[in-house]
């Protein structure tokens, strides 16, 4: 045998034994997936949204890498939503995904709701991963911002305006609602969104409805309440950061920072009596409460660092009328001295198991009228009482200090 053959058989048998190994180990030798790179016609929304169909019948998962070779740029502008199917990952690795000034829409949304979708299928298994450095930024221009009780202006002014170029146009609708949204998962069971900045979106940040059994890790978000349009910035109202709305369970929050707009996070929904699928409300499977499949439980909100809203509160619990929230685990927190208030539980009996331990705030911690929490180890840096709670044989409070700056 030549010395040629000799090295050729030994790569092949190599090769090879490596295969049977990969096989019999079960571990994949190559990360198998569509890119929206692979397909050369269509906008960049279209070529995605064709990634995402294929790759739903064959490798479950598309990567959006951070140069598009087919426009040469290395921002993907996208003008609808990306839709994402149940049992399916989507990679965003060290991308830029901005939305166009026609996007009238969210980044990214789960694929059983939209507008008109009055019934909802539940899905499962729902993955999105930020790798390196991923960027979602709301448009230059936007179309509408605000949430459903917020009216467009191209010029808008106090608490009822939020700016948006659909403002006075024929056939479009002047109110704000979900639509504004980053992300939106409705009826999902099994999910993890995570790695992602997001900056100068519409409405709201990440929104959970209906969803369980999920993980949220390593989000920052980064807004303004403005954009500048032709050098003149222009009011965004809103702009909360997370929304753990009807029906949510089993969700750990981890490693979150940056501002928010509103509420940082918002646990809790009012019932407006508006159905899933209708447009003036903000949240697209709907605001109607349906009985105690819709309450919120088992929240946990873990490790989060220097994080403020620049007009409302850093943590905000409201379980509103007949809406019952049990379980929400609230530990390792630095709230900024930047933000306008701390964490605040409104409506608070009807909270069952409220369990905050290791905080640091320069605002008061709100609790008024609960029955079951717990308190421990936080460090109120300011005046006057560090809490407002009435201590029970239901209510512990342990080691709450005032500390000087």
């Amino acid at each position: 045998m030549s010395i040629f053959k000799k090295a050729l058989f030994t790569i092949c048998f190599s090769f090879c034994g490596i295969h049977f190994l990969s096989a019999k180990l079960n571990v994949k030798a190559v990360d198998i997936y569509i890119s929206p790179n692979n397909y050369k016609s269509g906008t960049q929304s279209e070529r995605i949204q064709r990634a995402i169909k294929d790759a739903k019948k064959t490798t479950g998962k598309v990567v959006i890498p951070r140069f598009d070779a087919i426009t040469k740029m290395d921002v993907w502008l996208i003008d609808q939503a990306i839709l994402l199917p149940g049992d399916f990952e989507l990679e965003l690795n060290n991308c830029k995904i901005k939305l166009s000034d026609k996007c009238r829409d969210n980044f990214i949304r789960s694929a059983n709701s939209g507008l008109g979708v009055k019934d909802i299928a539940p899905l499962k298994n729902i993955k999105v991963v930020g790798v390196g450095n991923v960027l979602l930024e709301g448009a230059s221009n936007p179309r509408a911002t605000g949430d459903h009780n917020k009216t467009l202006s191209l010029n808008p002014v106090g608490f009822g305006q939020s700016f948006g170029t659909d403002a006075g146009k024929p056939n479009e609708n002047q109110k704000g609602g979900w639509r504004n949204h980053a992300i939106i998962l409705a009826y999902v069971d099994g999910f993890q969104i995570s790695g992602i900045t997001l900056k100068d979106y519409h409405g709201h940040g990440l929104v959970m409805e209906r969803s369980t059994n999920g993980v949220v890790k390593d989000i920052t978000f980064d807004v303004r309440q403005a954009v500048n349009v032709a050098g003149i910035k222009k009011q965004i109202l809103n702009q909360d950061g997370m929304g753990v709305r009807f029906g949510c369970k089993n969700i750990i929050i981890s490693n979150i920072k940056g501002k928010s707009g509103d509420d940082f996070i918002n646990i809790g929904l009012t019932d407006t009596g508006i159905e899933a699928g209708k447009e003036n409300v903000n949240v697209v499977s709907g605001s109607v409460y349906a009985g105690e499949k819709d309450n919120i439980s088992n929240i946990y909100l873990q490790n989060w660092q220097d994080f403020y809203s620049l007009s409302h509160r850093a943590i905000r619990i409201m379980p509103v009328g007949r809406l019952r929230i049990r379980n929400v685990f609230i530990e390792n927190m630095i709230i900024s001295p930047l933000s306008k208030k701390g964490l605040e539980a409104e409506f608070a009996e009807n909270i069952k198991g409220l369990f905050v331990r290791n905080l640091v705030s320069n605002h008061q911690l709100k609790a008024k009228g609960i029955t079951e929490a717990c308190f421990r180890d936080i460090f109120y840096i300011g005046e006057g009482d560090a809490i407002d709670v009435q201590q029970s044989n239901m209510v512990v409070v342990d080691n709450v200090k005032n500390v000087k700056p």
